[in-house]
């Protein structure tokens, strides 16, 4: 990859917004697709597609990130919006973590 590109590519997943139009989720909120979501996984592009296709389990933004190699901050504005689009579905977070999703999670940013 050149360097930049992952600049310009976190730039065209945010379309442009440094700020979430909706609500904005923590890093930790855990998410999965809704049937919604998977309903017009044909009609979204892009990161967003690849977001409902890989993610049906709950996972946490952050661990997202890591996984599709995104910054965070723009993996929690994408995240936010399909949450306020009804494509991603949040869960209850700290309460209800398992140390093997911690762990995950742990892994995931240590790669970043």
């Amino acid at each position: 990859m050149e360097e930049g590109a992952e600049v310009v590519r976190a730039f065209m997943v945010t379309e442009g917004r440094t700020v979430a139009i909706s609500e904005e989720f923590g890093l930790e909120t855990m998410v999965s697709a809704t049937a919604h979501g998977l309903a017009k996984l044909h009609t979204v592009q892009f990161e967003r597609r690849q977001i409902l296709e890989d993610f049906d389990e709950p996972i946490a933004i952050a661990a997202i990130a890591a996984v599709m190699k995104l910054p965070l901050r723009s993996m929690q504005i994408v995240a936010s919006e399909m949450i306020s689009d009804g494509l991603l579905q949040r869960h209850e977070t700290i309460h209800q973590i398992e140390t093997s999703v911690l762990m995950r999670i742990r892994n995931a940013i240590a790669t970043l």
